[in-house]
């Protein structure tokens, strides 16, 4: 795309004169054809590599990839441009209407609005690493887009002869508003995302009627359209879960009879025993854990005990691991990149006394045993448990996949030892939810499991 459009079609250089009311002649004349082959080249390749991006992390076509891409390459052909140009600054030019000023301004503060909405709350909740990357992509691009934007507008024009002043103002007249113009667009679309993500589904005016299942679940997943969580019981047969919010945390214990959901319509937190009917309001916020009984629950830095629905803050904690063998083991420090300074990995009794402290690598992304004796992490190249009390490695094993994979994400245990791992590999087909075994660090995948794309909350593994 970048090479085909250096060539330069003469209808293309004919309709942006008569757009910007310029007159070519022989001295501006190769100072456009220069403008017009610089920013349809860098825009094409910017436009084939968010393509190429989007095909190959999501593996299809994504439109933020491709806005952000073609954005991308604009402003790197206006930083190109602004190279070979004077440095000097004089009187502000207006280069754009009035109306397209402000809207970019306030699309501009309204998308700042948000990223710090989400920066703040990064501080109070967990955040994934690629959850923050696509905080940080629009700030980024929203700062070069606005500095980029007063170099076109405070850069003095060269002197010169009235057509050579001419190219310069429509070419920058057509950067400035092509920029605030997709500028708009870029800030505007994660702040809508946010805010639709945030404002509560509409309660429907039909009534649900819960189902008990008594039959333990082995996940649940969201499917479409319309948008819904479904259960998958280990003898029946897939089940709609009308009563979840599709938008909101949904978490399941080890053994399949528990849940806890954001209420549809009531937008409330609940538990419930899937054996059952009734259901019990939750407190919290943030990231949901279940003991494998499902007798407690963690949701943020809150200990529930879900029988009774009793709350009780862990204090002095960043991060809940899991519960398990009547502890609840947490990290004083949030999750981070590796090389970041180490912190305290924190046992609880399930009264909310602390009973052991050991310093703690915040990178690990780990998982508790059911029995609340040993904690795993699996690597690109091993899976290794360790000790919960001291954080010291108990055993480290090779893990033994069918092939190298792009990301590997560690879901939880199964009743008798083995840890549930999600892994999107190079080759398609074997991609998918593998059981291993930490001891030998050999692995199984479970055919009737999900594909790793899906949004999958896992239950009862077996």
């Amino acid at each position: 795309m970048a090479l085909s459009a250096r060539s330069l079609p003469p209808v293309t250089l004919d309709r942006f004169a008569r757009r910007h009311r310029l007159t070519i002649t022989p001295y501006n004349g190769d100072d456009t054809i220069a403008y017009l082959r610089a920013v349809r080249s860098w825009r094409g390749a910017g436009l084939a590599a968010g393509g190429a991006l989007s095909l190959f992390f999501l593996g299809n076509v994504n439109f933020p990839f491709l806005l952000y891409g073609w954005l991308a390459g604009v402003l790197v052909s206006e930083i190109q441009l602004a190279a070979t140009r004077p440095r000097f600054f004089g009187e502000r030019l207006r280069l754009t209407p009035r109306a397209l000023t402000i809207g970019w301004r306030l699309s501009a503060l309204l998308c700042w609005g948000v990223l710090a909405v989400l920066v703040v709350r990064s501080f109070f909740r967990e955040m994934e690493m690629p959850d923050r990357i696509w905080v940080a992509i629009p700030a980024f691009v929203l700062l070069a887009v606005h500095l980029v934007l007063r170099d076109l507008h405070r850069r003095a024009v060269p002197a010169g002869t009235s057509d050579l002043v001419g190219a310069e103002f429509a070419a920058r007249k057509s950067s400035a508003r092509t920029l605030m113009a997709f500028g708009i667009a870029a800030a505007l679309w994660p702040a809508f995302g946010f805010i639709s993500a945030e404002l509560p589904m509409p309660v429907r005016p039909v009534t649900l009627a819960p189902v008990a299942v008594p039959d333990p679940v082995r996940f649940a997943r969201i499917v479409g359209e319309p948008v819904r969580w479904v259960l998958s019981p280990e003898t029946n047969r897939e089940a709609t879960f009308g009563e979840a919010d599709p938008r909101g945390p949904l978490a399941l214990s080890g053994d399949g009879h528990h849940l806890i959901y954001r209420q549809l319509g009531t937008g409330k937190l609940v538990h419930r025993d899937l054996r059952r009917t009734d259901v019990r309001e939750i407190a919290g916020t943030g990231e949901i854990l279940l003991s494998h009984d499902g007798a407690y629950a963690t949701v943020g830095t809150t200990l529930v005990h879900t029988p009774t629905g009793s709350a009780t803050p862990l204090p002095g904690v960043a991060r809940v691991i899991g519960i398990g063998g009547g502890r609840i083991v947490a990290t004083a420090g949030r999750r981070t990149l590796p090389g970041a300074l180490t912190t305290e990995l924190v046992t609880f009794d399930p009264q909310g006394k602390v009973v052991s402290r050991a310093p703690f690598d915040p990178s690990l992304d780990v998982r508790l045993s059911p029995d609340g004796r040993t904690l795993a992490v699996v690597t690109s190249a091993d899976v290794l448990t360790m000790d919960p009390a001291t954080a010291e490695v108990l055993t480290r094993e090779p893990l033994k996949l069918p092939g190298p994979g792009y990301e590997l994400a560690l879901l939880g245990w199964s009743a008798d030892g083995r840890l549930l791992l999600r892994a999107d590999m190079e080759e398609p087909h074997v991609s998918g939810h593998y059981l291993v075994d930490p001891l030998t660090g050999t692995a199984r995948r479970l055919e009737e499991w999900p594909e790793p794309g899906q949004i999958v909350a896992a239950g009862r593994i077996t």
